[in-house]
């Protein structure tokens, strides 16, 4: 038994050890890598096609979320996005237009508005990490060269991971998830299907 009691005390110890007391600001770099099977997005009609994808990164708060130590009073750290966020969320609207059938060249053809309008992640760190992630977008579909909108939508979405403390590749591929369902979404919406009439086109 008491062999049993020390080898026990010995565990906890050695847990107590790897379970960080505090953790640091992290920087993460956005790189797009396709999350979702193709055939999660919509096929949208042959005659779907856009001549401007715009977008935006509208949030206030820069910082894309933080990191915390489970069961510590120490103060969380802040994470922010070491690259342009707005340039990593048109290459994932890229990608599911094109699994969408959606040409984005298209002379006169309506322009497709995005706005980023929340980033939110939260890294829970034990002694592996637990990783969530949440992304708001808004898109509007407007006549080429208008401005009255033909089509409005909010969508959002969200992934969670799980791996090492600080991964950068467990941030990429949970935002990388969130970033896909949230397009996937908009593209999914019924009434997308007015591109086709947007303007006359």
């Amino acid at each position: 038994m008491r062999k049993g009691t020390a080898l026990v005390a010995l565990l906890v110890v050695i847990a107590a050890c790897s379970t960080p007391s505090s953790v640091n600001p992290l920087s993460v770099p956005l790189h797009y890598k396709p999350m979702l099977n193709p055939a999660e997005y919509a096929t949208l009609p042959a005659c779907a096609a856009l001549s401007k994808v715009d977008v935006s990164d509208a949030r206030s708060e820069q910082a894309i979320g933080k990191r915390f130590v489970e069961g510590k009073t120490s103060p969380s750290a802040p994470v922010t996005a070491s690259t342009d966020v707005a340039a990593w969320v048109r290459t994932g609207v890229e990608n599911a237009l094109n699994h969408s059938n959606v040409s984005t060249s298209k002379a006169d053809a309506p322009e497709l508005f995005i706005r980023v309008e929340q980033i939110v992640t939260s890294e829970n760190v034990l002694h592996r990490s637990g990783y969530e992630g949440r992304i708001t977008l808004s898109a509007e579909l407007r006549p080429h060269h208008g401005s009255t909108p033909c089509w409005k939508e909010r969508a959002e979405g969200s992934a969670e991971n799980y791996g090492y403390a600080g991964s950068i590749e467990n941030y990429q591929e949970t935002l990388n998830h969130a970033l896909d369902r949230a397009v996937a979404r908009l593209l999914n919406s019924p009434e997308l299907r007015k591109i086709c009439s947007c303007g006359g086109a």
